[in-house]
């Protein structure tokens, strides 16, 4: 039985996250992960892979089950459309989705925990988010420099 690429790369993301460093540092390994993958697939694939994605996480988080389900679903929604009108195969754009992505997934689960009368104070909050867009959108930036060469030297080895 061979396993899919996809669920070995999502396995790996969480064992990384689950690691006592990295889950301290505020980034979010596998919206890494939903948004790359989101970006190279169909709108199913995408939408399936980020509601899987989302699930496991919440299964994994002490938070009720899910907020990350339906934002990372959403998320990798949203990875495909951009993919159709404004991607390209560059390290900036590709931070810049997973910049927008991070914004847009912390907003969607403060605004779902707002809803739901469980969210931290605004100030509070504001400063979990503006911390979680900044570490992940460094380390998805570290990500996509590799994504990007490996793919160039992978695809046309006179442009890597």
């Amino acid at each position: 039985m061979k396993i899919p690429r996809e669920a070995f790369w999502v396995l790996a993301v969480f064992f990384l996250q689950q690691l006592a460093g990295v889950s301290s540092w505020g980034l979010d390994l596998p919206l890494i992960l939903v948004v790359l993958l989101g970006l190279r697939t169909t709108a199913p694939k995408a939408a399936a892979l980020g509601f899987f994605v989302g699930l496991a996480q919440d299964l994994l988080s002490a938070g009720w089950i899910g907020p990350n389900t339906v934002a990372k679903t959403l998320t990798g929604l949203l990875s495909f459309l951009s993919r159709r009108h404004i991607y390209r195969e560059r390290v900036l754009t590709q931070t810049f989705l997973i910049f927008c992505a991070t914004l847009f997934h912390q907003v969607f689960i403060w605004l779902l925990l707002k809803w739901d009368g469980s969210a931290p104070p605004a100030g509070d909050a504001l400063n979990l988010c503006l911390h979680t867009v900044a570490m992940t959108t460094l380390i998805g930036a570290t990500v996509c420099f590799f994504v990007v060469r490996f793919r160039r030297r992978r695809f046309d080895p006179a442009t890597a």
